[in-house]
């Protein structure tokens, strides 16, 4: 069935599919170009607020109920991330771009009903070529009422990304202060978090160092500490969350082997920055054998939900990946949603029933290009249509041994519950053993490839010799 909803004498095609609030539904919102959803939450009224780009003069903030159906919309430039804001309107960033060449940072305040409260653009510095223009890609309103914003630096349209850029605006978007940090190359900030004692986290990532980057500042925005993945090749870390141990999640991809692919990955860090585990979607046996994820959030039951999507190769885009996990990282449930063509997911917030709203884009339905997506499912992520399940059973660690960190500079296995200690072997990618594990002790922890200067940085795999039958995991070992 197809909805035609006219708004300020914009079209808007809203394709409906069979529907049941308390279990899930799909909607895409289209114009026949390309509409792509980046961010989604759900708002106090238990509907959605969402956001993303379109073709101009086409709504980049569409407003929903419970049921995705549309109660207004909001023509803006490119809308990046939107959240609900204390007073119950909206905070919105993205970028513009104006006849002077340049994409233009802006930050639009709405009330809960759509309409402009104020616009900001050009967020002052001492020469304009060099600091008004950039794009804005995560925004959230802070302690004292102000907000917080990242993105990145650019001088020209062919020059996109400069440095990662931070800004800190009073209650009316006024900036109050701003920081630049990066190195010679390109350098972008993806998502920004306000933690527990004033200061900021910022997941990004560094194309001169082909790293994911994660940064803690203070309230003021002096760098507290940095993370970095440099040596794991074109690594970028799309979102960051405090946990509620004080520590940090991330999420983004890396490319650590010479497969030809994005992989994955989950970051886990205390307070202070050092890493407490990591996975990588080759545990989780994504169906393309590769993926990205682009939105991490932590669920009341400690542990976390992901989306993205799934690629074959590098730098392409197959399916929507939904990923659930237990508080350690580990796999609880994976879904898959899409058709023949591109699907993908870019933002995910649990909801007030326990399930879970996604928005990306969807080339395979709708009225032609990418259109916004917009998915409800329930607590195990289900909907009634459009799901295609994985051919392949997600990896489920054994009951007795298990990878704490897979992917570092050091692996940490855990053990318990053998009586006669435990014993595993260490195999290169060529299948030659190259090192033993092995403690007396029933329960307990192992590391392996830090005080080991004789290995070199790649893929080895670890498997257990002391059960039937016996276990294997990938590990990557980095330097």
């Amino acid at each position: 069935m197809k909805r035609f909803v006219l708004f300020s004498g914009v079209a808007l095609v809203v394709i409906l599919f069979p529907q049941s609030v308390q279990a899930g539904w799909s909607r895409t919102y289209g114009s026949g170009y390309n509409d792509i959803g980046y961010c989604v939450e759900q708002t106090r009224d238990q509907g959605y607020i969402a956001c993303g780009t379109a073709v101009y003069p086409l709504s980049n903030l569409i407003k929903m109920d419970q049921t995705g159906d549309t109660l207004w919309t909001h023509i803006a430039d490119y809308c990046y991330w939107v959240e609900q804001t204390s007073d119950g309107g909206y905070i919105v960033t993205g970028e513009a771009l104006i006849d002077d060449g340049k994409y233009h940072i802006f930050l639009l305040k709405t009330d809960s009903l759509g309409n402009t409260l104020w616009y900001r653009e050009d967020f002052g510095g001492d020469s304009i070529s060099d600091t008004v223009s950039g794009i804005g890609l995560s925004v959230q309103e802070t302690s004292d009422g102000g907000y917080i914003i990242t993105g990145h630096k650019s001088l020209w349209v062919w020059e996109e990304i400069g440095d990662l850029w931070l800004i800190k605006t009073d209650s009316l978007g006024n900036t109050l202060w701003t920081r630049v940090y990066g190195a010679d190359g390109p350098d972008c900030g993806c998502c920004v978090r306000q933690t527990s004692d004033g200061g900021y986290i910022i997941s990004g990532y560094s194309e001169s160092l082909q790293s994911l980057w994660l940064l803690k500042t203070n309230e003021a925005g002096d760098t507290v500490w940095t993370q970095s993945s440099s040596g794991w090749v074109l690594g970028r870390g799309y979102c960051v969350q405090q946990t509620s141990d004080e520590g940090y999640i991330l999420t983004g991809s890396i490319a650590p082997f010479y497969d030809g692919k994005n992989h994955l990955f989950l970051l886990k860090t205390d307070s202070t920055g050092d890493t407490l585990w990591s996975r990588i979607d080759i545990g989780w046996l994504s169906p393309a054998g590769g993926g990205v994820g682009r939105c991490i959030q932590q669920t009341p039951d400690d542990g976390y939900i992901i989306t993205g999507y799934t690629s074959e190769w590098y730098d392409e885009i197959d399916d929507l990946w939904l990923i659930k996990t237990d508080s350690e990282g580990d796999t609880l449930w994976t879904r898959i949603y899409g058709g023949e063509a591109e699907d993908l997911g870019h933002c995910v917030d649990q909801t007030a029933d326990g399930g879970y709203i996604v928005t990306g884009a969807t080339k395979s339905f709708g009225v032609g290009g990418y259109d916004l997506w917009l998915l409800k499912t329930d607590a195990s992520g289900d909907t009634l249509d459009v799901v295609e399940e994985p051919p392949v059973t997600p990896v489920t660690h054994p009951s007795n041994w298990r990878l704490r960190a897979s992917v570092g500079q050091q692996i940490v296995l855990q053990y318990s519950d053998f009586p006669q200690g435990f014993h595993a072997f260490v195999f290169d990618a060529a299948g030659r053993k190259v090192d033993e594990l092995h403690s007396v002790s029933p329960s307990g922890t192992l590391t392996w490839g830090e005080d080991d200067g004789c290995y070199s940085p790649g893929v080895y795999f670890i498997r257990s010799s002391s059960e039937e039958p016996s276990v294997t995991q990938k590990v990557i070992l980095i330097k």
